[in-house]
């Protein structure tokens, strides 16, 4: 059950197991992309549930990988605990998360379920980007004692410039996504604000927009982060000035934003080398427009 395969459905076999484990009826779901964490079923039944069964771990995966060795998150090792998450978060959030349930493993793999939403993801645009403005400076609103995890460790943020310049010069794909000049601003890293909530995988595809509300639906990768960090993830989803000043206007109401300039090209050196935007992603992060500068 890894991402190599790139098979876009779990197998009948595979099925059939999560099905007699659950005892429901499960129909199978077609994954977004070919590294999708999960694979998905849709319980038929008159209150329908989705199940995830982990798909991608830190020893296959380098998003996860990666989160493991900056973050020290690992789901397959705190799969329950993962449950806990969204009664941590700011009540009244625009995209509210979904409640999560474990389920117990199978074959060692975590299994979960959430509600089933008839709603589907949004696009990238006006709207989106005003919720996520108004999303970040909730989150944003209060400061945390470090970064890393609240179930598997926390460390002050005086030890994220050593750890993420480390994390830079020690990754096995560095020379491969970044070319010297690069490397040498990248590995300049001035120490963050604060830290706050940050989902650095954050896509529209993890969200669903419903008839009357906004849902957060994949929220897994969760972590506590330097503010800059991500703010400058964000800026990365911004596409045009539209949602540029859509998004600034909301996180405005109720919060400041802090000058990303010393820290932009560190911070996007991560995302080429977690593998935020994908393979080949270098170029487009490196020199996506700087939508946040104040």
């Amino acid at each position: 059950m890894t991402a190599l395969s790139g098979r876009r459905l779990p197998a009948s076999e595979l099925t059939r197991r999560v099905s007699t484990y659950t005892g429901k009826a499960l129909t199978p779901i077609t994954l977004p992309w070919p590294d999708s964490a999960n694979w998905l079923w849709r319980t038929d039944e008159l209150a329908p549930q989705l199940l995830k069964l982990a798909r991608t771990r830190a020893e296959t995966d380098a998003f996860w990988s990666s989160l493991q060795a900056l973050f020290g998150w690992d789901r397959w090792a705190h799969p329950e605990a993962l449950t806990a998450i969204p009664g941590s978060l700011p009540s009244r959030l625009p995209l509210m998360p979904l409640p999560l349930t474990f389920l117990g493993r199978l074959q060692d793999a975590p299994l979960w379920s959430l509600p089933w939403r008839e709603a589907s993801s949004p696009e990238m645009g006006v709207a989106l980007a005003a919720a996520l403005g108004r999303q970040a400076a909730m989150l944003h609103r209060d400061a945390l004692p470090g970064w890393g995890h609240p179930v598997s460790g926390i460390r002050p943020l005086e030890a994220w410039p050593d750890l993420a310049r480390r994390f830079v010069e020690t990754h096995p794909c560095v020379e491969t996504h970044l070319d010297r000049r690069d490397l040498e601003t990248a590995l300049s890293w001035p120490l963050p604000s604060r830290a706050v909530w940050c989902l650095p995988d954050l896509r529209p595809d993890q969200l669903l927009a419903g008839a009357t509300d906004w849902l957060w639906s994949d929220w897994e990768a969760l972590v506590w982060a330097p503010i800059e960090f991500d703010l400058c993830l964000i800026e990365l989803l911004l596409q045009d000035r539209d949602q540029r000043d859509a998004f600034v206007s909301s996180y405005r109401l109720s919060g400041r934003l802090p000058d990303l300039g010393p820290y932009r090209d560190g911070m996007r050196t991560l995302a080429v080398l977690m593998a935020l935007h994908g393979d080949g992603a270098t170029t487009r992060v490196m020199s996506h427009p700087r939508w946040l500068t104040i």
